[in-house]
């Protein structure tokens, strides 16, 4: 792949809840020259989200017709639902000097890591398991037994983070926003 010099590549993982969509969103309104990549996904929208904004939403068989043809520069089943970040997407604004954030889960971190060595990975941890049931709760948009499996499979997946470049502890979000955008901030300059 052909990136320009000055372009980054950052992977942030979490495990479900742990806030990393908030602080992608807000991070992405303060610092210009970063943008999210819109990723693909097989789930329905949800109340608070708007299409080609937070996901490209399509169905199982147009996903799998593009990962087929490798449109795809990772993709993973989560929860019984497929997403995948656009390739073209990607390589188009590295190529045109932008920074690029994937949001994505540890197994698409795992990924990146072994097809960009130079991406710069950071994982989003919660303080605690039970901070991060009563965050899953409270966001209300699972009901109990979902919650618990995310639990369940969050304890799974915060062994990963010792893969990651960086590892943010979300237990204040000014705090761990101000700690993304100070790694952005030394890994652009």
């Amino acid at each position: 792949m052909n990136i320009h010099k000055s372009s980054n590549l950052y992977v942030i993982s979490a495990p479900s809840g742990a806030g990393k969509t908030s602080l992608v969103k807000e991070l992405c309104k303060k610092v210009s020259f970063i943008s999210p990549s819109v990723s693909y996904t097989t789930r329905k929208i949800r109340k608070s989200e708007v299409e080609g904004k937070d996901y490209f939403f399509t169905n199982r068989t147009n996903f799998k017709k593009m990962a087929s043809n490798n449109e795809f520069i990772e993709f993973q089943s989560v929860y019984g639902n497929l997403y995948g970040s656009s390739k073209t997407y990607v390589e188009q604004k590295l190529k045109d000097g932008d920074d690029v954030i994937l949001e994505i889960d540890y197994k698409g971190m795992m990924k990146i890591k072994s097809m960009y060595p130079s991406a710069i990975t950071m994982y989003i941890v919660p303080p605690s398991i039970d901070s991060l049931r009563k965050r899953l709760i409270c966001r209300g948009q699972d009901d109990i037994e979902v919650v618990e499996k995310r639990i369940s499979s969050a304890k799974f997946e915060l062994s990963f983070s010792k893969f990651a470049d960086y590892v943010i502890i979300n237990k204040n979000f000014r705090t761990a926003l101000v700690d993304l955008i100070s790694i952005v901030l030394v890994k652009k300059l």
